[in-house]
């Protein structure tokens, strides 16, 4: 196998994984999003009533700037600029 080559540096993009803990937490993370690379939102831990005020509030940014959201499992989302395109595939084509 010393024929394979790395495939470092093909995309600027970054996916960012964030735990945020208060809208400050979010205000950052979604400053990273405008910079057009995407979060994956873990907010799972948090108490119901702020985990819902920051899913509303990443979604209406992620909104704003037409950007695309999912949820991908229990409390965590995938927030995306709108260079993304975020799709669903049904499981019979996994």
């Amino acid at each position: 196998m010393d024929n394979l080559l790395p495939f470092g540096g093909l995309s600027p993009h970054k996916i960012w994984v964030c735990h945020p803990k208060s809208f400050e937490d979010a205000k950052d993370a979604i400053n990273m999003m405008r910079a057009d690379d995407m979060l994956l939102v873990n907010l799972a831990t948090l108490e119901s009533n702020l985990a819902q005020r920051l899913t509303d509030y990443f979604a209406g940014s992620t909104f704003a700037i037409s950007g695309e959201h999912m949820e991908i499992g229990k409390g965590v989302f995938l927030f995306a600029p709108p260079s993304f395109s975020v799709r669903k595939i049904v499981a019979s084509a996994c």
